[in-house]
């Protein structure tokens, strides 16, 4: 995903959003816990497969909200859209429907793949890369997962096709042991470290008055180097102010030696994406649904202006097919980001949709 407050070209831009969405419904919620859990007893099972550390303790805005906010959890029309029993009179209701607006009052298809998988006494995560394919990790010994492997397929499979999904594809894995997962003595402290200077940030800039949803601080580390992370709003008029802020308190915290790197943040842009955030996630669920669309690849972008959504295929410009494809999906996503329920969201926001062939030429 492009953020506000930096310029990437369109493969790059695909690259982070592959690496940001991890739409793992149990990770994605647990992380922090299970950070505390692994440093007071070394015992819990650490499944971040990353090696960024991100130990934020209240918000880290660009990261958490331009990742995972806005999932469509609106299930007020999930009892009747995947039903069976459905009347002429409200087949042809919904019929009318745009199908990103069926999407976006259906429950996200991970979190239920996942919940159904729990009713019926499966211990797994299910997550995907931000792509069409979904991997499920089952918890327990090899020769429980060879026994319960074939069921936990088809009931992930039973899931998509209540929702007449065909576009993904199902991997069921073996979690790996709590031993492998188990951090090291030296990435715990570096843990402890991060949590202990990412709190004193956050407190001294309370105490001097900055908005802790404003002025925003993260810390990482990107292998072995630790970064600190700042993020200023550009109206900022005292932004050294700020920076000699963070070095005293580093200064005074902590020995360690950490990269310090400020960010401008646009407040306007931001705000513009993060209401984008649940229109955006509802297109990714639908396109990546269909095989019909051979999406593979999508990202966003506020900066510059207007909102530009990029949209990837696999079909190559040379097919005589290509141009209609790139229309179709277009069309698809207009009638949504038309309808009264989107508006409301993206306000009166410009926007471009701009759909690319697998060799990277326009075809809509």
């Amino acid at each position: 995903m492009k953020r506000q407050y930096e310029d990437t070209d369109f493969d790059s831009s695909l690259k982070k959003l592959n690496s940001d969405l991890l739409w793992n419904t149990k990770q994605k919620q647990e992380l922090k816990s299970r950070i505390l859990t692994d440093i007071e007893n070394l015992e819990s099972q650490e499944r971040n497969k990353h090696p960024i550390l991100l130990t934020r303790i209240k918000k880290l805005s660009w990261i958490r909200k331009l990742t995972y906010s806005g999932i469509a959890l609106v299930i007020c029309f999930s009892l009747f859209i995947g039903s069976a029993f459905i009347s002429p009179a409200m087949a042809e209701v919904m019929s009318k429907i745009p199908y990103l607006n069926k999407v976006l009052h259906s429950k996200n298809i991970f979190i239920s793949i996942q919940e159904r998988l729990e009713k019926e006494g499966y211990k797994t995560d299910v997550s995907t890369n931000g792509s069409n394919k979904i991997e499920i990790a089952v918890d327990g010994s090899q020769q429980y997962f060879q026994d319960v492997r074939r069921d936990v397929e088809e009931i992930a499979f039973e899931v998509l096709s209540s929702r007449e999904y065909d576009g993904y594809t199902i991997k069921v894995v073996k979690s790996k042991a709590i031993h492998e997962e188990k951090p090291s003595t030296e990435t715990i402290k570096q843990y402890e470290e991060a949590m202990k200077v990412d709190e004193a940030l956050l407190q001294e800039l309370k105490k001097q008055n900055y908005d802790d949803d404003t002025i925003q601080v993260g810390t990482l580390n990107n292998e072995g180097d630790l970064i600190i992370i700042i993020g200023i709003p550009n109206t900022e008029k005292d932004a050294e102010k700020i920076k000699e802020l963070v070095r005293n308190v580093i200064r005074k915290e902590t020995n360690t030696k950490y990269t310090l790197k400020f960010n401008k943040i646009n407040l306007k842009l931001r705000e513009q994406s993060d209401r984008w955030g649940s229109v955006v996630s509802t297109i990714i669920d639908g396109l990546y649904s269909k095989k019909e669309y051979q999406v593979n690849g999508f990202s966003y972008s506020a900066h510059p202006q207007p909102m530009t959504l990029y949209i990837k295929t696999t079909i190559s410009s040379s097919n005589p097919d290509s141009k209609q494809l790139g229309i179709k999906i277009e069309n698809t996503i207009r009638d949504f980001l038309e309808s009264e329920e989107a508006k409301k969201i993206i306000k009166d926001d410009e926007y471009k949709i701009i759909v690319y062939s697998k060799d990277k030429q326009q075809i809509n």
